[in-house]
């Protein structure tokens, strides 16, 4: 009895410290997803001027990139602008208006696990921001307006290689913007997946020869 008391106990602690392994593991593999900008910044992450192009967010219909809108946000209306994100929109005046327009970005997840990849972030619109999409497939994520930022989530959907990520907004009058801000994102490399899963499945193997021994 004391004998198989033992074993259990052993198998326990074996079990608790492979998942620390893991977890470890987990960490020490992360890496940040490439190509990822919140709105109207250059490739630095630094913003942009009035009128100027965003190469990295591009509308879908009419095609063309987005432009930094010209003028700053009323206090306390629009989400204000700051050295790491501005709103954007077709047009630098913020038109045209009554119009629904979807806003794209790519990133690439190549040497990534993309069954590992997430993303969240910020995001705000003028007026109604309808849903997030990851290529294609809707997140049901959405904004709020134009006062705050609202939060999004994204941890499914991920395809190996180039991924789009599509933002759709609908103005209803009165000047237009979208704005994306405080992106996180992470995923785990795919070399970093032996190392993850290799010292753990040994771990099993070590403790069930343990436990049956």
């Amino acid at each position: 009895m004391q004998k198989k008391n033992s074993n259990r106990q052993f198998g326990v602690i074996a079990a608790t410290a492979m998942v620390l392994l893991l977890t470890a593991a987990l960490s020490a593999n992360a890496a940040l997803i490439t190509g990822l900008f919140t709105t109207g910044v250059d490739g630095a992450g630094v913003a942009l001027g009035d009128g100027a192009t965003d190469t990295h967010y591009s509308i879908l219909s009419p095609a063309q990139q987005g432009i930094v809108i010209n003028q700053a946000p009323t206090p306390g209306s629009w989400v204000a602008n700051t050295a790491a994100r501005r709103w954007i929109w077709e047009a630098a005046t913020g038109l045209p208006v009554n119009v629904i327009r979807t806003f794209r970005t790519t990133f690439d997840l190549t040497g990534l696990d993309e069954t590992t990849a997430s993303l969240s972030g910020l995001w705000a619109s003028d007026n109604l921001g309808f849903d997030v999409l990851i290529n294609g497939v809707s997140t049901g994520n959405t904004s709020a307006g134009f006062s705050a930022l609202s939060a999004f989530t994204i941890n499914f959907g991920f395809v190996a290689g180039v991924n789009t990520l599509d933002f759709q907004v609908q103005d209803v009058g009165g000047g237009a913007g979208f704005m994306v801000s405080s992106l996180s994102d992470t995923a785990i490399s795919e070399p970093g997946m032996l190392a993850v899963f290799g010292p753990g499945l040994a771990g099993l193997g070590f403790a069930r020869r343990r436990r049956t021994s």
